[in-house]
């Protein structure tokens, strides 16, 4: 990653408690703070737990996970791409990932794609690309949409089902070692209900809303129920054959 000094931290913090890490809900957008929540607590410990080594964070945006990572990674390499200064200031590679792009390293241990599928045009392609640039057996760690709303005009492409996710990926060499949905119907419920009440006093009284919802069985056992045919993404970890 270039410029690493003058990275700051954007949508995830160091807990003040704990020192474990957490949604900054003070800088992510008032209306994605209930899925913003459950996305980062599915993915965090696959993150924690599969990304070593050689690291490229496709898609990377503004390096959110760069403080979770650092620690655990030899090299840190930012790809993707976009017009805003305070991603550009990162980036390795500028790269757009719906190309028959090659990079400049390949031999990865682990890679990221955290929120990319949905925007890229032909994730197809993009899956078998990476796949070239990555060592046999290396992981490839996937969280992406599935009932959410369009969020980025005009770049919104695909939102896939489990079954799309792993035949794109068996397709482009990958071997499928974990993949689970995160949220279900109460989830998508929530996410649509914090959608429209993004004002201060509106999404205060979401919040309170929330966390009194969240503590009820009935909230545990729903999602649990709805999780496989309801899901607001997944979470994936595929291994490179």
């Amino acid at each position: 990653m270039k410029n690493i000094d003058s990275w700051r931290p954007s949508t995830i913090r160091a807990g003040e408690n704990t020192g474990d890490f957490e949604i900054d809900i003070s800088r992510v957008y008032a209306g994605s703070l209930h899925v913003s929540r459950i996305q980062f607590q599915a993915l965090y410990p696959l993150l924690d737990k599969y990304v070593t080594g050689k690291f490229l964070d496709a898609g990377c945006g503004r390096v959110p996970y760069y403080a979770c990572l650092k620690d655990k990674v030899q090299l840190h390499y930012c790809i993707d791409h976009s017009t805003n200064a305070q991603v550009l200031q990162y980036l390795d590679e500028e790269v757009d990932l719906s190309t028959e792009f090659i990079l400049n390293e390949s031999g990865f241990d682990s890679v990221l794609l955290s929120d990319v599928i949905a925007h890229v045009a032909d994730p197809a392609l993009m899956l078998s690309r990476l796949g070239l640039h990555m060592k046999q057996g290396g992981r490839l760690i996937i969280s992406t949409p599935f009932v959410y709303w369009i969020s980025e005009y005009p770049n919104e492409y695909f939102h896939p089902t489990e079954f799309a996710l792993k035949k794109m990926l068996v397709e482009a060499g990958f071997e499928i070692q974990y993949l689970v949905p995160y949220g279900g119907y109460p989830d998508v419920l929530l996410d649509t209900l914090n959608k429209g009440m993004t004002g201060k006093v509106s999404n205060r009284l979401f919040r309170l809303l929330a966390s009194v919802v969240k503590k009820t069985s009935a909230y545990r056992k729903s999602n649990e129920k709805t999780m496989y045919s309801y899901p607001i993404g997944y979470c994936v970890v595929a291994n490179k054959l």
